[in-house]
């Protein structure tokens, strides 16, 4: 059967105006997302087609001033999600209300996928910490050193199953799906450059022990980060197992 490629088109254009701002929830919002670039791909639709990627700009999203960071779980978090979604992250210095904010600059569904993601994988980590903490209870002189080899094991983790779907996806797309990459990429590059933003190398002080048995369960813990809600918009829903 010969697909109409402007009916397509057009469903391709309404699953794509399914946004929170339209009043959709952020579940429906993705799952629509999910459909439409899985739709882009498999039949070559472009984005000169649709005329709307190449006219969105990326723009930038701050966390509250007052958006804490314990543990730095989100400091070790955030490159990798970023990287996932395509966008770019960074972390201001402490701001006067004392928080530690992360900045993220990106199309606007991106950025969606990449916030929710940060904050699902921040609670993640910081639940098994507790669980960890619980179970080992460490002398009050070990506990700093426990919670930092934990929170950087399981960080690893995820960033490292994060870096492989990234990768598998990037296996799996079409001609049109790499396309797309590079125009994103250069609408978040063009965003930065028009506010004058340059990302220097963020460090911390202090080397987690990767022979420590916090860091082995940090770790393990990792390995066991799940998601009930897709993280991926190109040919297959993705999920961290």
């Amino acid at each position: 059967m010969t697909v109409n490629r402007a009916e397509l088109i057009a469903k391709i254009k309404a699953l794509l105006s399914k946004t929170t701002v339209a009043g959709c929830t952020e579940h429906e919002e993705l799952a629509a997302l999910t459909k439409a670039r899985g739709m882009m791909d498999a039949h070559e639709v472009t984005e000169e087609e649709l005329q709307l990627t190449k006219e969105e700009k990326a723009i930038l999203l701050d966390e509250p001033p007052d958006t804490l960071d314990p543990h730095n779980v989100k400091f070790f978090l955030m490159g990798p999600v970023a990287e996932f979604w395509g966008c770019e992250a960074w972390r201001k210095r402490h701001t006067a209300e004392g928080g530690k904010p992360v900045s993220f600059c990106g199309l606007p569904s991106d950025m969606n996928g990449a916030t929710w993601m940060l904050d699902h994988l921040t609670m993640f980590v910081l639940e098994k910490l507790t669980d960890h903490l619980v179970s080992t209870l460490p002398p009050r002189a070990e506990r700093r050193a426990v919670i930092r080899d934990f929170v950087r094991g399981a960080c690893d983790r995820i960033g490292d199953r994060l870096n492989e779907l990234r990768a598998q996806s990037e296996r799996k797309a079409t001609s049109n799906g790499r396309e797309l990459v590079v125009v994103k990429r250069a609408a978040v590059d063009a965003k930065m450059k028009e506010c004058g933003i340059h990302i220097s190398g963020q460090c911390l002080g202090g080397r987690a022990d990767s022979e420590s048995g916090s860091f082995r369960a940090g770790r393990s813990a990792g390995d066991g980060a799940s998601f009930g809600r897709p993280v991926s918009g190109r040919n297959a829903t993705l999920r961290l197992k």
